[in-house]
């Protein structure tokens, strides 16, 4: 086991529980992107959000690095500090890059199907990204197929009524997964060479500049929009932006891209169940059984059962 990628071992609970964190804020941004997507086109709602994200992580950097430097002034010398920021930035750019391209892909689809069906086919991620896990060499073991398979059949029983007809947005979500898929394997190949609070920052700046140039070519963005999404677009730049994905990070520090994919997938479960609290939803037999699934799924991936002891020779 490589020693410098800490993700190759055992989950801890403090990475697990920065996953459940992210899955809880961004299945509750679903609603909030739908209500976004009324009032302002996808790539100026992503400018907004990612800016928000981007100014709400800067303050916990820099009181925390002025603390640090004046602690351990040897670690941010001028020669160290250009090699972190250099370190950064790639990792950011790359990050930031599949973000962006999921994420608009996601912010187009959802304007064009059902929030339920975003949902669904936007956490088929927890089937792409083991299969890109066999690619670099990282074969998931026959437990993880399993938990794969009961998410998959939880997913379907949550977010789908009826017939399962492809539409324009469902494409446009289809690929976002797969894209979501690929930013989930760079953050984790990412997390053990960076520092959490900067790679994400770096992550929504990189997004912000990329969805700003696009904002300016393909449409036209008026304050009367923005200020109409504008609590969609704070709550999802804060809670979704600032907090989900820097957890998101934290937490893939410690859990295999895999297991990690499996539990963000329960995005879908908290959007359900947010909706029953807030919006007065209610969830019916089969959606009931298609959270128990889900959670079902994250127990099998997550819970190790003792090995037998065996006699010595």
């Amino acid at each position: 086991m490589n020693k410098n990628n800490p993700n190759n071992s055992e989950s801890s609970p403090k990475h697990v529980t920065a996953l459940f964190v992210a899955a809880f804020f961004w299945g509750t941004t679903f609603v909030a992107q739908s209500i976004g997507s009324k009032n302002v086109d996808a790539f100026t709602y992503l400018t907004c959000r990612s800016y928000i994200g981007t100014l709400f992580l800067l303050p916990f950097i820099f009181f925390r690095d002025k603390a640090a430097s004046q602690k351990n002034p040897e670690n941010y010398t001028p020669e160290k500090k250009k090699a972190s920021r250099k370190n950064h930035a790639k990792a950011g750019i790359i990050c930031g890059f599949f973000l962006f391209a999921a994420s608009f892909s996601q912010q187009y689809g959802i304007a064009f199907t059902t929030t339920a069906k975003a949902s669904f086919i936007t956490t088929m991620y927890v089937v792409i990204v083991p299969v890109l896990s066999i690619f670099i060499g990282k074969k998931p073991s026959a437990r993880i197929w399993i938990a794969v398979l009961f998410s998959v059949s939880g997913l379907y029983f949550l977010s789908i009524r009826g017939a399962l007809q492809i539409s324009l947005g469902d494409g446009m979500v289809m690929l976002c997964s797969v894209l979501f898929a690929l930013q989930i394997m760079s953050v984790n190949h990412f997390t053990p060479k960076t520092d959490s609070l900067k790679l994400s920052c770096c992550m929504f700046f990189t997004v912000a500049i990329l969805s700003t140039i696009s904002m300016f070519i393909f449409e036209n963005p008026t304050f009367i929009g923005i200020g109409k999404a504008l609590p969609a677009i704070l709550y999802a730049g804060i809670f979704s932006n600032g907090v989900a994905y820097t957890c998101q990070v934290i937490g893939q520090k410690g859990v295999s891209p895999s297991i990690a994919s499996l539990i963000m997938c329960l995005e879908s479960v908290f959007g359900a169940l947010s909706g029953c609290i807030i919006q007065g939803e209610r969830l019916s037999g089969r959606e009931l059984l298609g959270c128990v699934l889900m959670f079902t799924a994250v127990l099998i991936a997550e819970v190790k059962l003792p090995q037998r002891k065996t006699a010595k020779q």
